[in-house]
């Protein structure tokens, strides 16, 4: 099998080696929308046997724009299990000359851990180019051999929006007895799929670049996509077997996780003096859950089995900070003191809502967090953060498929869903007119949800920061001073109260004696999303939510208002958006009730969508005529 491996890769050097580069032999089609374009990415695994793997990749990048020099993936990751048998780059001007070339010491050699690492064994080499010009070409190869063979990387005919792809083929090498499987992800019509024995190949050609939509599916979600996995495999000196999620949970539960919560007998004794005389379970665990906030901080480490095997809850009780796999570690094993059960749970992060795939058992995920089962729910906990509620989620996890650890193995879950009616905010202001046209404000907002979750962080803010948050927010009122501002973070509740007191000079306009009013101070729709003259893709609003503003408005005593403005009301499948007024005796009161559902719509229901949106803008941005008296 090696020999063949060789003379593959040989005849595809020679081939290269032929080449011309020349940015003009692109066709147009595939330029069209592009930052990039992939001429050939060649990716050839072959599975030696359950404990080793080689990766040889060849990729050959024009980079059009600057936009484009991201996609040129030049780069290697490394550690103890996986070496670096080889890596080069060739760079080409955009007639084909040869300009630059670049061998395994030219290659940048950082940690590929950041954002506070005190030690990891995980490195990259990476090509660090500045261009002199564009368009460009890089032809880039590696070989690594890897003692994992848990992680067998995915295939896509194209890694990002407004990149084409001339020819994409991914082959594997397999001996037949590990029990190599494959799972098919969105649309694959325009892909060539090939079995024989031993030997799995992937290609296509003239893929060409996707452009992102406004409220459209993540990239995850529309490029295909082929996961690969064993149904035995092996990382770092442990046998695995991935052939059913309750097998393979146990497999973690007793490889990776047992032996690692052991804990001083004095933090074990803090413990039970903390939960002493509380009988509800989930109090004891709250109490536990910020005794860990105030304990412990976050950093990124990559240590133990392929980065997958926590630290030892006693270091990071004695070093106080972890990873996520440390922190939810440990705090599982405080909650065992307390007689609280948890379970370890594996799970995709980030705001685009990522499942774990239910029917293809294999290393997935990119983070963890704890859940306790309390009779038929779940309480999640996210154990990096000092601030976030106990039991709340926010937009990082939730909604999603989750593979939780248990002791009988492992099993799929949902995380919470937070619902449009939840995700609220309710605004009680008031302002006050001044005759030269400025005006004093006074405002209350709190926040619910995912609402809660988009400015709970403020309130730790320095004042500074703080009034740059609101200037930003409120950026459509000029000459704005900021007075006071005043946070109540009621974390039991998850919600969030501001109180915020300004002046803003020049405000109102004037027409001769008459005062032109703009009535929404404090919650204007200001944001439409961008117009399509054929769109291609259904779009989905992830996250519903709730306004609610109840507003007093008091006049200068000079001037008056003829008529009130009509009420509004829009209803649509989006949402909708209510609107009325009442005369006081001071001036008007208003109130404003905005909801905008969550749902996967058709893309022919978009321009009916932003309607809705340019509608409420517009209604937002309305203005009342006071006029002065006689």
């Amino acid at each position: 099998m090696r020999f063949l491996i060789f003379l593959m890769t040989l005849t595809l050097l020679q081939s290269v080696a032929g080449q011309n580069y020349s940015f003009r032999n692109i066709s147009s089609e595939l330029i069209e929308n592009s930052n990039s374009v992939v001429r050939l990415d060649s990716t050839v695994v072959t599975i030696l046997n359950q404990e080793t793997l080689e990766i040889h990749r060849k990729r050959i990048v024009t980079v059009l724009n600057h936009k484009g020099d991201i996609d040129i993936d030049a780069y290697v990751h490394y550690d103890k299990e996986t070496k670096v048998k080889d890596i080069e780059a060739l760079v080409f001007n955009s007639s084909g000359k040869e300009i630059e070339k670049l061998k395994k010491r030219d290659f940048n050699d950082v940690s590929a851990i950041s954002n506070g690492t005190l030690f990891s064994d995980s490195r990259v080499l990476f090509m660090n180019y500045t261009p002199i010009s564009y368009p460009y070409t890089v032809v880039f190869s590696s070989t690594t051999r890897s003692e994992n063979t848990a992680f067998i990387p995915s295939w896509e005919p194209t890694r990002r929006f407004n990149s084409s792809t001339e020819r994409s083929v991914y082959t594997v090498y397999h001996n037949g007895d590990l029990g190599l499987k494959y799972k098919v992800l969105n649309d694959t019509d325009s892909i060539l799929i090939s079995e024989e024995p031993y030997k799995l190949t992937i290609s296509t050609e003239n893929y060409s670049s996707i452009t992102p939509e406004a409220y459209g599916p993540s990239f995850d979600k529309i490029v295909p996509q082929i996961m690969f996995g064993l149904d035995e495999f092996y990382l770092a000196g442990v046998s695995g077997i991935g052939t059913d999620w309750e097998s393979f949970g146990r497999w973690m539960d007793v490889n990776l996780l047992e032996n690692t919560r052991d804990l001083p007998e004095n933090t074990k004794q803090q413990i039970i003096n903390l939960v002493s005389g509380i009988d509800d379970k989930v109090e004891r665990a709250r109490k536990i859950y910020q005794y860990v906030q105030d304990k412990t901080r976050y950093i990124s480490v990559q240590v133990g089995i392929g980065g997958w095997k926590p630290m030892l809850a006693s270091e990071v009780d004695k070093l106080g900070y972890g990873d996520c796999k440390a922190l939810t570690n440990y705090t599982k094993a405080l909650l065992e003191v307390a007689d609280i059960s948890s379970y370890y749970t594996i799970l995709y992060a980030g705001q685009e809502k990522k499942d774990i795939q239910e029917d293809f058992v294999s290393m997935q995920g990119n983070h963890v967090i704890l859940s306790i089962p309390i009779e038929d729910r779940y309480i999640w906990l996210e154990c990096t953060s000092q601030d976030l509620p106990f039991g709340f989620l926010g937009d990082f996890t939730d909604d999603r498929e989750v593979l939780q650890i248990t002791q009988d193995g492992g099993q799929l879950a949902h995380t919470d869903i937070y619902q449009t009616k939840n995700n609220g905010q309710q605004i009680d202001g008031s302002y006050r007119i001044r005759d030269d046209g400025s005006i004093e404000a006074s405002v209350r907002l709190i926040s619910s949800g995912v609402q809660y979750d988009n400015k709970y962080f403020v309130a730790s803010k320095t004042d500074e920061e703080k009034k740059e948050f609101y200037y930003n927010h409120w950026d459509y009122i000029n000459n704005m001073s900021l007075h006071d501002i005043d946070f109540v973070n009621d974390r039991n509740a998850v919600v969030l109260t501001e109180k915020v007191n300004f002046t803003a000079e020049r405000y109102v306009s004037f027409a001769g004696e008459e005062m032109l009013v703009p009535l929404n101070a404090f919650n204007r729709m200001t944001t439409i999303p961008k117009k399509y003259k054929e769109r291609k893709f259904d779009f989905q609003i992830d996250r519903g939510f709730e306004d609610a503003d109840r507003v007093s408005i008091a006049f200068p005593v000079d001037y008056f208002l003829d008529e009130l403005p009509e009420d509004v009301e829009i209803v649509t499948d989006f949402g909708s958006y209510n609107l009325s007024y009442t005369r006081v005796e001071e001036g008007i009161n208003y109130f404003r009730k905005l909801v905008v559902n969550d749902g996967l719509y058709p893309k022919e229901k978009y321009e009916d969508f932003r309607n809705f949106l340019k509608r409420v803008a517009r209604q937002d941005k309305q203005k009342m005529i006071l006029r002065k008296k006689k």
